[in-house]
């Protein structure tokens, strides 16, 4: 087996063979590490446990069959298991639904959506800065990037006085440099004012735009779910909405944003007339 130089070859191996199941231990003789080191140096570059990227690849891969028309035996030979049953059981593990479930749940028809109009003043948020993935990246692949991230720097106590009972979070991928290329990822509630902000945080001013509010479907308190479904909804904004809706294109030097708010989650895209 031809040893590989660094993680992203890591990542572009295990995508040309999605096709089959790939095991740790093959990763680990390709990379030429020990097992420690491996695991250490995908864990630090990815933001999480090789078989817990490698499962996710498999359910992933699993999902994308079934909304494909694919059968649940299919899907199930695909992600290796040996009987449609374990199959079902893993996949309501992630995704909190049946792969019938999931099927009805994830039509195209749920997230062609007809957005609406709502403009926003000027607001700030205080929240977290976050690193972006030290690999190549799609930013629409890259949405709901707080989940799973380590918010543990900041105490509840702390975040309740800063956010108040019913927080209005944002998250947001925003570049503050468009001539150096930098990018990085926002998390964090709206306030009234920063005259409290707990280490570790910054705050963030949104301009004052004019948004098309796009509704995601909920996730039905699986947070897996919800990743995906705020990921499949940026896909169509941008992949169907902006280039054929005719009225409206993207007002340019505006942050997109995800707001969530009371287990409701939309995107809103800063957008002008044409």
């Amino acid at each position: 087996m031809k040893r590989v130089k660094n993680v992203e070859e890591i990542l572009r191996y295990i995508e040309d063979h999605s096709d089959r199941v790939i095991t740790v231990d093959e990763l680990v003789a390709l990379s030429g590490y020990s097992f420690y080191h491996f695991c250490h140096g995908f864990s630090s570059y990815t933001g999480v446990p090789v078989a817990t990227y490698l499962r996710r690849r498999r359910m992933a891969r699993a999902a994308q069959i079934l909304l494909e028309d694919g059968q649940t035996a299919e899907a199930a030979a695909a992600s290796g298991f040996r009987t449609s049953s374990g199959f079902a059981k893993a996949f309501r593990r992630n995704y909190g639904l049946s792969p019938q479930e999931y099927r009805r749940e994830m039509s195209e028809e749920r997230f062609r959506v007809r957005p609406s109009l709502r403009s926003l003043d000027t607001f700030t948020a205080v929240g977290y800065r976050l690193a972006p993935p030290k690999r190549e990246f799609d930013v629409l692949d890259a949405g709901a990037y707080w989940m799973e991230k380590d918010f543990s720097s900041v105490s509840r106590e702390d975040y309740r006085k800063l956010s108040g009972p019913e927080p209005i979070e944002i998250g947001a991928w925003v570049q503050p440099n468009r001539n150096t290329g930098e990018l990085f990822y926002f998390f964090g509630p709206v306030v009234q004012n920063t005259d409290f902000i707990p280490a570790g945080l910054e705050p963030l001013e949104v301009e004052a735009a004019d948004y098309a509010v796009f509704p995601v479907p909920p996730g039905n308190g699986n947070m897996t779910l919800l990743n995906e479904n705020v990921r499949r909804m940026w896909k169509y904004v941008f992949g169907e909405w902006l280039p054929q809706n005719g009225q409206y294109r993207t007002a340019e030097g505006k942050t997109d944003l995800e707001i969530y708010r009371g287990g409701r989650t939309s995107l809103y895209v800063p957008v002008r007339r044409l």
